[in-house]
């Protein structure tokens, strides 16, 4: 279901209003977190600092990362927040003032004098510091305006004057926009591209069977186009996957492209592997020479993100790349298909590449699995009340939004009765709030794809490890995964509420290493968190707040006094994993209040191995009704295809006969027997078995 625009701003402030209230914070700061998620999300920016200074004449909310990390740009983020129930309009104006304003704050950070005059500790010093430092490498600024209102005329990008020289560039997120990226249902902003912007149609030859799913194209895309495409979107431009593990940036493009690009630029298309991409729908046209593409909507580099940007980075060393084609294989997937079809694309794909594993994790059966443990385990009553609640585990992007949205109005309430707007749990709140327990609070600090890519890595090697049986994503893994970001969100709000607390602060940092350090004291005393306890109750006892509060006020100390020889800004400073290093080295004088929320390791490992046990007992039974129902012609398929293709020893020929005469031959299996049947059709099924 769509939103309308109204819709769109009432969700909006709901998610403001939760956040908020959630985390004590000011609906200006809960503003500027929600929307910066969704942009995020979106593929605009990889990660979202709050950082806000105002002054008569200079206005910034927060900023992107450091240039080095974000392809030399610097990314600075001003928002406008209206608490209007209504659309407000922003004007020709109001966006002339948010160029001037946040231009002006950016040409004064060159100045040693002005960054004096700031808090030391504060992040607009640490930020300022930053642009100081960097300025010599920064080759673009862009200037992100964020806003509940409505761009009220037609142009909606403009050109800033270049700062100091350097070229910056206007991007406006209004509730147009956001009304459009909601409704469009993708993981990121589709990109359209009008080839005729940048150069003109590109050649291509169909390499499409009449009964095949999807159109598939071979083309030549000119040099000179693709770096002026990537100049535009950047990295929105890259399938996140690719993203991952893209490095060729200014000071690592590959010797081998650079060396093509600038001594052979007319073999590049021989000696180059080129692109493989996806796109949602093209409009193409027949000219003489066959062929011509003009607009590719949804465009996506699945592979060869390194190609992409030595090209671009070749030719801003003015590099003539007029003679570079490079062939690209450019396969359309309809909309409906694209979840499905295009990560496969993008995985086989880049299958060369060592760490191609982690980076679709976004598919991943995990979340399927983490989902239907959401599904079904109601969480006990809040103390006072017997309503039952779940918590929502958000597997696709925008699920809870549009099952909520989908039911009546009466309906609503029951909706938000049993799942809380508290109780909603993104894919990245996991894993922000995992890597906190399990010692990472350098990555998290990173921001949340950063914590979202590590957490995969993690998860991957522990589902491998268990292969079909997945027997440690139970029950018990459920309630103790939502105890802990149970604990994670109403400590946040504990931190807000401190005086030692300076607002707009650094409290996801000091949260996370707070976690962190928690745990790894209770590891050091052999103790655990009583999840069972604190999944019983729905919140954390007075113990536990004190000793966290405890740890959250050196946890703030420690951030924002780096060493020396280490870098100023507090917020860079988390993401370092130095940062955390040190703090695990500090000695903390901490109450001894830890009886009331522990219980000891072994206590803890009793439960995990009960947890399995009953786990094991669910999937036996689960495989051993999965078997029974494809039936026995079906297992003497599956027995024929694979004698055929020699994959049996005499004991899988042997197991293979029995299924075939099921359900009369239950009696002839043991408990391990379903699921070596289904580890046969696996392999059938790897070797080309369809059926």
């Amino acid at each position: 279901m769509e939103l309308t625009l109204e819709e769109t701003l009432n969700w909006l402030s709901a998610e403001v209003n939760s956040f908020s209230e959630m985390n004590g914070s000011l609906t200006e700061e809960a503003f500027f977190q929600v929307f910066t998620d969704e942009i995020i999300a979106a593929g605009e920016i990889d990660n979202a600092d709050r950082c806000y200074f105002k002054k008569l004449g200079m206005r910034i909310d927060g900023y992107g990362s450091d240039p080095i990390d974000s392809d030399n740009e610097l990314n600075v983020i001003v928002a406008d927040y209206s608490s209007s129930e209504t659309i407000e309009n922003v004007n020709k104006l109001d966006i002339e003032n948010v160029c001037k304003r946040s231009g002006n704050f950016i040409s004064k950070c060159l100045s040693q004098d002005f960054i004096n005059e700031m808090d030391v500790s504060s992040p607009e010093y640490g930020f300022a510091d930053m642009v100081r430092l960097r300025w010599k490498d920064i080759s673009k600024i862009r200037i992100i305006f964020i806003t509940n209102k409505s761009l009220s005329i037609r142009k909606t990008e403009f050109h800033p004057l270049p700062i100091l020289g350097i070229k910056s560039e206007f991007i406006c997120w209004d509730i147009n926009r956001l009304q459009q990226y909601k409704n469009s249902g993708k993981e990121k902003e589709p990109i359209s591209i009008k080839l005729e912007d940048f150069g003109g149609a590109i050649s291509a030859l169909n390499a499409t069977n009449p009964n095949d799913i999807c159109e598939s194209y071979l083309c030549i895309m000119p040099g000179e186009t693709l770096a002026k495409i990537y100049e535009k979107f950047g990295n929105r431009l890259l399938e996140k996957n690719v993203r991952v593990f893209l490095q060729a940036r200014k000071k690592s493009v590959n010797d081998g492209i650079k060396t093509t690009i600038e001594n052979e630029p007319g073999m590049f298309f021989c000696y180059n592997n080129g692109l493989t991409a996806t796109a949602c729908n093209i409009k193409k046209s027949l000219t003489n020479h066959g062929i011509a593409i003009d607009i590719i909507d949804d465009f996506q580099v699945v592979n060869g993100g390194q190609t992409t940007a030595s090209i671009f980075y070749s030719s801003k060393r003015d590099v003539d790349i007029s003679d570079v084609k490079v062939q690209m294989k450019l396969t359309v997937v309809e909309d409906k298909k694209s979840q499905e079809i295009v990560p496969k694309i993008s995985e086989y794909a880049n299958s060369q590449n060592k760490v191609n594993k982690a980076d679709f994790f976004s598919n991943h059966p995990f979340h399927r699995v983490f989902k239907k443990l959401s599904d079904l385990k109601s969480a006990p009553p809040a103390p006072g009340s017997n309503q039952i609640t779940y918590w929502f585990y958000e597997r696709v992007r925008g699920e809870y939004a549009e099952a909520k949205q989908s039911k009546s109005k009466p309906e609503r309430k029951t909706f938000d009765n049993i799942y809380p707007r508290k109780q909603l749990v993104t894919k990245t709140d996991l894993s922000i709030v995992l890597n906190s327990f399990e010692g990472y609070p350098d990555i998290v600090s990173k921001g949340a794809q950063k914590s979202f890519q590590h957490f995969s890595v993690l998860i991957r090697e522990e589902w491998d490890k268990q292969g079909l049986e997945n027997k440690k994503f139970n029950d018990q893994y459920f309630i103790s995964s939502m105890s802990k970001v149970l604990i994670f969100r109403i400590f946040e709000k504990l931190v807000s509420s401190q005086e030692w607390y300076e607002k707009g602060g650094y409290r996801r940092n000091i949260v996370t290493y707070s976690l962190a350090k928690l745990n790894m004291i209770l590891k050091q005393k052999g103790l655990e968190l009583n999840f069972e306890k604190i999944w019983k109750n729905q919140t954390i006892n007075e113990d536990l707040e004190e000793i966290l509060l405890s740890i959250g006020f050196e946890a703030q100390n420690h951030i924002e006094n780096p060493p020396e020889g280490t870098i100023k800004n507090r917020t860079e400073y988390a993401k370092k994993k130095t940062c955390w290093d040190l703090f695990k080295k500090t000695d903390l004088d901490l109450p001894d209040k830890f009886d009331s929320f522990t219980i000891s390791k072994s206590e803890g490992l009793k439960i995990r191995k009960e947890g399995i046990k009953l786990k094991k007992m669910d999937n036996e039974f689960s495989s051993q009704m999965q078997v029974i129902n494809y039936g026995g012609s079906f297992w003497t398929k599956v027995l024929e295809f694979s004698n055929q293709n020699n994959l049996l020893l005499k004991n899988d020929w042997i197991l293979l006969r029995n299924a075939s005469s099921l359900p009369k031959s239950i009696s002839k299996f043991n408990d391990r027997d379903w699921n070596n049947l289904l580890k046969l059709l696996e392999r059938a099924r790897s070797k080309g078995f369809s059926k």
